[in-house]
């Protein structure tokens, strides 16, 4: 496993337009992290900064690799960015699932054993000769996903395509990333997907407004508010019942909160 490392990141568009004015943050191995912020905060920026599309100022480094586009080959096998309205390249789901590995000169028969192995592990059987158009949005969002995940990158960064997938599947597909040593990268306009993160940083006005654990961060209720962020609602609501006395410990878990509130 490795890190990413962004040092004295700056980002304009045209040299008129400043993104990013400097930007500091370590991400240590075996970590997850969620980018949040309002939008026009920079966060799809940042991923194409990460993905090597943009020149910019200052240091970005993953597992040690400078992101240019020189190194684009060497962290292909680092990072895979996964943008929302990015076009398939395919019709069938097949097809779309078996491209990048057979664009990376993987052996047939090492393609049919990982998708055969999704296939146990997602149920996607009846899906895989299916046209993508014809999917519903939350199977469309997981084969787009799973397009780059067979790839098993170190990380795979995500741009706000969790919110598109159902709680079930959205969990068999963090399990699925575990398993594979695949880190995950999630920029969210969703507070409650953060969760499921170890870090977070939050954009604005060209800064890191806030970073660091994800329960540290959420913390900071006030600074969120200001930054135009809400609190994930399950914590938002066990923070309010703290307050009327009803429960004396902060819950994420709706399950884990009613079982103490019915002592």
């Amino acid at each position: 496993m490795g890190n990413i490392r962004l040092r004295d990141l700056k980002f304009s568009y045209d040299n008129k337009y400043q993104v990013f004015k400097e930007i500091n943050f370590l991400l240590r191995k075996d970590k997850t992290l969620s980018i949040i912020g309002t939008s026009g905060s920079g966060k799809t920026t940042l991923l194409r900064v990460l993905n090597g599309e943009l020149p910019y100022e200052g240091e970005v480094l993953i597992n040690g690799i400078e992101v240019n586009k020189e190194n684009f080959d060497a962290l292909r096998k680092c990072i895979a960015v996964v943008y929302k309205n990015n076009d398939f390249i395919t019709e069938l789901v097949k097809d779309e699932l078996k491209y990048s590995l057979e664009n990376m000169n993987v052996a047939p028969a090492e393609i049919n054993k990982k998708i055969s192995e999704i296939n146990d592990y997602f149920g996607i059987n009846k899906l895989l000769n299916k046209k993508i158009k014809d999917l519903s949005l939350n199977d469309r969002t997981l084969v787009r996903i799973l397009s780059y995940a067979l790839i098993e990158p170190t990380y795979i960064a995500l741009d706000d395509l969790l919110i598109d997938l159902n709680t079930r599947t959205k969990i068999l597909l963090l399990n699925y990333l575990n398993t594979k040593n695949i880190l995950l990268l999630n920029v969210t306009t969703n507070m409650e997907d953060i969760l499921y993160t170890d870090y977070v940083i939050c954009l604005y006005d060209g800064i890191s407004a806030i970073d660091g654990k994800t329960l540290d961060v959420l913390k900071n209720e006030k600074i969120l508010k200001r930054l135009g962020l809400s609190l994930p609602f399950m914590l938002d609501l066990s923070i309010q019942l703290e307050l009327y006395g009803l429960l004396n410990k902060t819950y994420l878990n709706k399950e884990a909160m009613v079982k103490d509130l019915w002592k």
